[in-house]
């Protein structure tokens, strides 16, 4: 049992306060930010964070207990109800649960990658060179892993040299290193909806966020130029294909319009691409437009397995050295074994293939939500992992998450994504990759399905 100083990230909204902080409080439970047995701040120690009074407060946890949310032992405190400590993302669920909340599909058991895997550990334990692979290794990765990584980058558009590759602990090791070296005290300026992961990142190196607007072809220019203008940041994060909640893939037009308002400005990208592998024929990556002016993070975890904790920066090579400082001062070196299997992998063809099997994977459960979801309007291209819903205004999507929850169903809220506290929007990401098994995912589509089609209820009511 731990003590949370947690406090609300309120989205704007008609709702009275009390209810707002019920639906982030919601959230936060089913991000895994808060676990089970958590103990909530009191009453007036919430109530001076949000500004609010104590009856507002009261009411809020009243209602909270009454969803099921929490449970209230007098003399002793508020605390997070009945989540099971030890699950990672949704400790909201029993071990029964359909899991369309995470982005990664998992290794199972007699797949591709999950075989692949198997045989290169076992090829490791019997290598005569086991004993070099167990220690420490070059800050940025050896030249074979570098090297490596150049061609793995290729793979999706990103033309570069060893000399311009930095070996990371995954792409979120990346993030960080970039943010810590490229941003000042004028921030990062990021999408409106991003990945929580940068996000988590930014607030951790405490950098001020500055939230572009999008459309359904990713960052709108004249807003991203009026950001430049008003927040004098410097750098900018943002993923222009298979982008993560929405799934948009910025056309080439774009691409050129942002390449040329960040050169104007003299704006640095930082280039997410963990996900772009999944995505055949996708335009050129920004880093092919503007390779002096930008930083291409790349990695092998959602391509291949999540347990490959390896990544590839990407950038100009006279800013290498600057980097492998920032992953000394990190991780100092990234593990060699599996910085070993990632670089077989990649040499052998064996990622790519894991990779090919991944796309075939997320097509065919793109048909399957294709076929359960006719006539509900969502947003998603033929090889994505996932899928971003936008409920009518009827309807509140947070009521739908519970809902959902109430069965055994986790669902990713926009809650986590929105870059402008308060701002989240009406929606829903929903994983198809993160089911046991395509059976698994009808199940917990159909359960959407009827919770979606179904009348709405009561606006704090969670279904039996």
């Amino acid at each position: 049992m731990r003590s949370h100083t947690w406090k609300p990230r309120l989205r704007r909204s008609s709702a009275p306060l009390y209810a707002a902080i019920v639906d982030a409080l919601a959230a936060d439970i089913s991000a895994g930010k808060l676990r089970g047995g958590d103990r909530l701040p009191t009453h007036r120690d919430l109530a001076n964070a949000v500004g609010a009074s104590l009856g507002t407060i009261t009411r809020a946890y009243a209602e909270a207990e009454r969803r099921g949310l929490v449970r209230s032992q007098v003399g002793s405190g508020t605390f997070v109800n009945g989540l099971m400590d030890g699950d990672a993302y949704s400790p909201m669920l029993d071990r029964s649960r359909i899991d369309l909340g995470p982005t990664a599909a998992p290794i199972l058991s007699g797949d591709l990658g999950h075989c692949a895997l198997t045989a290169a550990l076992a090829n490791l334990s019997s290598r005569a060179d086991l004993g070099a692979l167990s220690g420490y290794q070059s800050h940025g990765g050896t030249a074979a892993q570098r090297a490596a990584g150049a061609r793995w980058l290729g793979t999706t558009g990103v033309v570069a040299s060893p000399e311009e590759i930095t070996v990371c602990s995954g792409a979120q090791h990346a993030t960080a290193i970039l943010l810590s070296t490229l941003a000042t005290t004028t921030g990062v300026l990021v999408e409106e909806l991003t990945y929580p992961g940068a996000l988590s990142a930014a607030q951790w190196l405490r950098l001020p966020t500055h939230p572009v607007e999008i459309d359904e072809a990713g960052l709108v220019p004249e807003a991203l130029a009026q950001a430049c203008r008003s927040s004098r940041a410097k750098v900018l994060y943002c993923t222009p294909t298979n982008h993560n909640p929405t799934t948009s893939i910025m056309p080439i037009e774009r691409r050129r319009a942002i390449v040329a308002i960040c050169r104007e400005y003299g704006v640095t990208i930082l280039e997410n691409g963990a996900l772009a592998p999944l995505v055949p024929d996708a335009p050129p990556p920004l880093a092919a437009l503007a390779p002096e002016a930008t930083y291409y993070i790349g990695s092998l975890s959602k391509a291949t397995v999540p347990a490959l904790r390896v990544g590839f920066l990407r950038s100009p090579t006279e800013a290498r050295h600057l980097l492998e400082n920032a992953a000394a001062a990190t991780v100092w070196s990234g593990s060699p074994l599996l910085a070993e299997i990632a670089t077989q992998w990649i040499n052998d063809g064996t990622a790519a293939a894991i990779r090919d099997a991944r796309r075939r994977e997320a097509a065919a459960r793109q048909t399957i939500a294709a076929a359960i979801l006719k006539g509900t309007p969502y947003r998603a291209h033929p090889t994505a992992y996932f899928l971003w819903m936008r409920i009518p205004e009827h309807r509140r999507a947070m009521e739908v998450i519970e809902q959902a929850a109430a069965q055994n169903v986790l669902l990713g809220p926009a809650h986590l994504f929105a870059a402008r506290a308060g701002s989240a929007p009406n929606a829903l990401r929903v994983s198809l990759a993160a089911a046991k098994s395509c059976n698994e995912l009808e199940r917990g589509l159909s359960i959407l399905a009827k919770l979606l089609d179904g009348s709405p209820t009561s606006p704090w009511s969670v279904m039996p």
